[in-house]
């Protein structure tokens, strides 16, 4: 395979990736989500601490349970450069849905995720989740949107 197709088919592979991780989701199958995400992940999530290095099952759990029912997502400007053994991607990332409480969620954010091709399968190795804020205030838009 020529270096053009191993990029082509690695792309393929990253957005189907991406794809599949947005069923998990909104079904809320945790393992089919960490699944996704190499052991040794790092994260940049919207909330703290400012970086985590493991723990993404208990913070998983606890996103999973401030909502009632699926949780939908979706993506668009999905950008993806790969070769065949590493990736990254960024996009815009759009959750909504119901919380527990009963409150309306809806929120546009950025994502941008590296990814390792091990033995065959590709794995969230870093992943940078972020919302622009108010340089005036400091404080987050959560009403931004593309």
């Amino acid at each position: 395979m020529d270096k053009a197709t191993a990029a082509l088919t690695a792309e393929t592979e990253i957005r189907e990736l991406i794809d599949d991780k947005i069923a998990a989701i909104y079904n809320r199958d945790e393992h089919a989500v960490l699944n996704r995400y190499a052991g040794n992940v790092i994260t940049f999530d919207l909330g703290p601490p400012l970086q985590n290095n493991g723990g993404l099952k208990e913070r998983l759990r606890k996103w999973f349970s401030g909502y009632n029912g699926h949780i939908n997502q979706e993506v668009t400007h999905v950008e993806v450069e790969a070769t065949k053994e590493i990736a990254y991607s960024h996009c815009l990332t759009r959750t909504w849905g119901t919380s527990v409480a009963g409150e309306d969620l809806d929120m546009w954010y950025r994502v941008t995720s590296c990814y390792k091709n091990v033995g065959g399968k590709w794995l969230i190795v870093h992943e940078h989740i972020s919302e622009p804020i108010n340089m005036e205030n400091g404080k987050a838009l959560f009403d931004q949107k593309p």
